[in-house]
This record gives structure tokens, sequence and C-alpha cells, in this order.
């Protein structure tokens, strides 16, 4: 268990960003796959960001101000034993390749895609930064397959297809390690389907991967994570894992038994999702603010003191980011800084969707809370609109019936007090 264990869940509603401890400007931080904020904010930044490049600090000014620091630490991956950085670059925002270039500059050397992340244009942008710095080899790399989870006979066939585009737009022949993107429970046969297992283990014959993973912050995380230690053929997992998500007596204790038996296995454990934001709730930030403390890094921090987990994967999405995620990389969380993420915990802990969909969603009979509130939470706080109206107009007519469903029953079987209600009617008014 986690040095931290003494902490609760939880999956918030809300997203914030990462920056220095004390540094109390404002940054526009983001976590791993499918992740977050305001689409202003990013449409400023991807005008001004080659005007803004003076700022960023390189890998030898910080080499510089601590010559026995490395700009980013290196950790081993578990049982694939390969050494990288414990800050990956999450991608799926827009972004240039130029901006990639000055994360590599940086010291970072892992870099998480997806076909599906700004509908491959990541790919694309990453393929461009790798083939001007000639740095593909330094790099460990991760692509995920998003759009055809095929099992049995058509597995390897589908898989090869997927992976051959992908590694096209990456301008490269092989990836570190291919995923199994936002795997579901109801697909937790795929552990043990022979077709996807020989998929897999075909690109790995033909030199086109080196390793085998998936990413999922699914309702059924534990029950997936444990399938996956157990399958043999998974080398590492990406999950929803942040300072909330440990040690509370329910059904996240079944989580931190899960990552144990995973850490046990020896899978390479990479951590998205680590905020625990609040950047809708400025009046609950400003007792912490006044003690000159920055929790945004500090969450982040946080996911680094358990020792199970390898890699933080964060969506850095400007100069400030990258720079200020760097250098929290290389201190860990002092005590004082640990006390105050830990009350901020506390008088937050009702704002936020901790992920336990088992609970709310049998009560509410059709519609998936969780999914919903994850939708709206990129919606309203990643700035994701469209795809946020996308991925919840795709749900099943069952799942947006609200009339139908017993909404009621889901907020009374919420153990974390949400006003699932109001909540739930909120997302159908934006996104519908």
């Amino acid at each position: 268990m986690p040095a931290f264990a003494t902490m609760e869940s939880g999956f918030q509603l809300n997203q914030v960003t990462n920056g220095p401890i004390h540094d109390l400007g404002k940054v526009v931080t983001m976590e791993g796959s499918h992740t977050p904020c305001g689409g202003g904010n990013r449409r400023r930044f991807l005008k001004t960001t080659a005007a803004a490049g003076a700022a960023l600090v390189s890998a030898e000014s910080l080499r510089a101000a601590d010559p026995a620091k490395p700009a980013v630490p290196l950790v081993t991956l578990g049982k694939t034993e390969q050494k990288v950085t414990k800050l990956g670059m999450g991608t799926s925002w827009p972004f240039e390749a130029s901006f990639v270039q000055r994360a590599l500059a940086s010291g970072i050397r892992y870099i998480d895609t997806s076909e599906s992340y700004e509908n491959t244009k990541a790919e694309s942008a990453i393929g461009q930064a790798l083939e001007r710095t000639g740095m593909r080899k330094e790099i460990y790399l991760v692509t995920k397959n998003s759009k055809g989870h095929a099992t049995g006979d058509a597995a390897v066939k589908v898989y090869e297809q997927r992976l051959h585009e992908s590694l096209e737009r990456l301008k490269t022949d092989y990836v570190d390690c291919y995923y199994i993107h936002g795997i579901t429970g109801k697909e937790i046969g795929m552990f043990k389907d022979p077709g996807v297992k020989a998929a897999f283990e075909n690109l790995k014959k033909q030199g086109k991967i080196r390793f085998c993973g998936l990413s999922c912050h699914d309702a059924m995380l534990p029950e997936l994570l444990e399938a996956a230690a157990e399958c043999g053929w998974i080398d590492q997992a990406m999950i929803k894992y942040n300072f909330r998500d440990v040690g509370k007596k329910d059904r996240h204790d079944d989580l931190q038994r899960a990552i144990d038996k995973a850490s046990k296995a020896n899978l390479g454990l990479i951590a998205m999702k680590t905020q625990g934001g609040a950047i809708n709730f400025p009046d609950k930030m400003q007792a912490l603010k006044d003690k000159g403390f920055k929790k945004e890094v500090a969450a982040i921090k946080t996911v680094w003191m358990d020792t199970r987990m390898h890699v933080v994967v964060s969506e850095m999405t400007n100069f400030s980011d990258l720079r200020e995620n760097v250098a929290a990389s290389q201190d860990p969380l002092t005590t004082t800084e640990m006390r105050l993420l830990e009350e901020y915990r506390k008088t937050t802990a009702h704002l936020y969707c901790h992920g336990c969909g088992d609970l709310c969603e049998t009560a509410a009979k059709g519609v998936p809370v969780s999914t919903v509130l994850r939708y709206l939470r990129y919606y309203e706080v990643y700035g994701k609109r469209e795809q946020a109206r996308a991925l919840y107009q795709a749900l099943p007519p069952v799942a947006r019936s609200l009339a139908e469903a017993n909404l009621d029953a889901a907020q009374a079987a919420c153990p974390h007090g949400l006003p699932v209600v109001d909540l739930i009617k909120r997302a159908d008014r934006q996104m519908a």
C-alpha cells in the first residue's frame, strides 16, 4: 500500500491544473488520456506558442540550476525493464510539433498518444517532431487502438491495420507499447481471448511493438487491472489515479488491492487523471492560496510518492506547464504540502464523481451516471465541447432517457453526496 494510504479516493467532476507549489499564477496543465481547460485559453496558446518559446526552461538550464539532478528523473518501467522518465507527455489536446520538440529539450522521454487524439493529428505532430529531431530511439513511445477492439479470428487483421496507420503518422516502424485503449468492464474477456493475445504477439514478432498495454478509467477498473495482471501478456497499464484514489473503506479498497496485484506481477503502472480539481470552486481554494500553497503540483507529486506507480502522464499545453512539471518531478512533496493537500481533500470530497458507477448506475436503471458525468467534465472543464457532445449523443437511447431513469435513487445511492439529479440534467441540457 502507498505511504499516503490515509487519503480517500476520488474521480472529480472538475479538472485543475499543474503549477509550482508557491506560484499562484494561472496555469492550465492537463492530465493523461481523454483529458483536459477552457477552449479559449487553448486557442490563445496556439496563437502565441512561437512567441513564447523563449520562456521555456531548457534541459540545459535545468541542469545548470542543479547539475546533480537530471532534468526529469528516470524509473524502471516494471517488467519492460526500460528506463523511462517519470513524467510523460500526454497529447490529447491540440499542439504543434514544435511543442513536442520543446518537451524533448526539457528532458521528457516518454510520450503517450492515440489514433483518436485530435482525430489522428496528435500522432502526425509527434511524427513530425521525431523526424525533425532524429530522437526516435531515445523516446519511449506509446500509442493506442481506439477504433477497433476486435476479438477472436478478426483480431490479428484489425490490430495490424490500425497500428500500420498509426506508424505511418508517427513516422516510425515501431512503437514501444501498443494499448487497448479505454477498455471497459464489458470487455474483460479480451484478456483471455486467444485471438487478441495472438494479435499482439504477432505484432511483437514483426517488430512493430515491443510491449503490450491497456488504458482504463472504467468503473470496473479494479477487476480489469487484476485480469491484466493475471493474463501474462500485458506489460503495462495506464489507469486513472490521483490523490483521492487511495485508502478509502469502500470500492476503492478494491482498486488498492488490484494495484498491489499488478505491482507484484511487475506491470509498468502509469497514472493519468492525476489532478484533484477545483477550478470551478475558487472559494474552496482561497484558504490554501492564502498559505502560499499551489495544490496542483502537489497532487501530481503525491502520485509519485506511491512507489507502485512508475510514470505520470500529464497534458502539458503551454511552456509554464512544461517547466513546472519538470521542476516538480525533481523534488518530493513536503510534510506541509502533504498536510494541506489532505485538508483540501477532506473539504472537497463531496464535489467530485469518484467513478464508483456500479453503485449509482444500478439504482438509475439505464443512465450510465459516471460516464455521463465524465462527459460533463470534458464539456465544462476541459473545454472539449464538441467531443463531449459527440460522446454523449453516441450513448444508446436508454442511457439518455432521463424521464424513465430513477435519478433520485441514483443520488441516494451516491456515498459521496453528489447532487446527481442536477448534474445529470445539466449534462443533458448542454450536450443533448
